[in-house]
């Protein structure tokens, strides 16, 4: 394999040790998944190619970013609504107080609000390195680094630096509410919360776990994807939200 079919390995460190996701730290709501979705060697490295030209940024705004990737229409009238932005978007509109939310509402919110640098929300990623599924691993095939070799090599390499990082941004920026969606994770969830607040969590009836601070509402939540999910699920979540604060 030709080095030109290879990963730079410079430029995926510093994605690795920089890039954690979109929005705007200032925001109300933060939601904190595991890492992107991604697809093969091509559209992996031209994802990171787009992060590098737009300035190697910590957050980015998610619209600007997306089109610069060649996904204009996910921000234009008419726009497809994505699945998993789809549940965070119903937990912002429920938690501002919104009833009888509808595709149209959500679909609105993402082409004009949902992970924009000024606007209300941040979405973060617990890993940087997009990958289409947790059974696909790319990296250790076309990447020199060793400990990219394999998932777990990766995860257990970066996930204190990573946890640190984001508990660290949630201490300064103190956002009402945080998000954190995907069960599978939610040893690092609690992890990121210990560092925050000494209040143990509590599960709802409705399925998902929430703790307060004096400052911020932690939830840990069901993917959006997840089988099962219902829309319900994430307006009780934005209710929940609004009622602790």
């Amino acid at each position: 394999m030709n080095d030109e079919d290879r990963f730079d390995d410079q430029l995926l460190e510093k994605r690795i040790e920089t890039f954690y996701g979109y929005g705007n730290y200032q925001g109300k709501y933060w939601f904190i998944g595991m890492e992107e979705a991604g697809g093969d060697f091509k559209d992996v490295n031209h994802r990171i190619n787009i992060w590098v030209n737009r300035g190697k940024k910590e957050i980015d705004d998610v619209a600007e970013y997306h089109i610069d990737m060649g996904w204009p229409e996910g921000f234009q009238k008419g726009a497809p609504i994505q699945p998993t932005w789809k549940g965070l978007i119903r937990t912002v509109l429920s938690a501002e107080g919104n009833e009888n939310i509808t595709r149209e509402n959500i679909r609105e919110y993402q082409i004009s609000q949902l992970g924009r640098e000024n606007k209300a929300t941040c979405l973060l990623e617990l890993f940087p390195l997009p990958s289409p599924s947790l059974y696909h691993w790319i990296y250790g095939q076309y990447s020199h680094i060793a400990y990219l070799k394999d998932r777990r090599t990766y995860e257990e390499y970066y996930l204190d630096m990573r946890i640190n990082h984001i508990a660290n941004r949630i201490r300064e920026y103190q956002p009402q509410g945080v998000v954190f969606y995907g069960k599978l994770y939610e040893y690092s969830w609690r992890k990121i919360t210990q560092q925050i607040t000494n209040v143990e969590f509590t599960s709802t009836p409705e399925g998902f776990s929430l703790c307060r601070d004096s400052q911020t509402v932690f939830v840990i939540a069901k993917h959006p994807v997840a089988f099962g999910v219902t829309n319900e699920y994430f307006s009780q979540i934005g209710k929940a939200i609004a009622a602790q604060v």
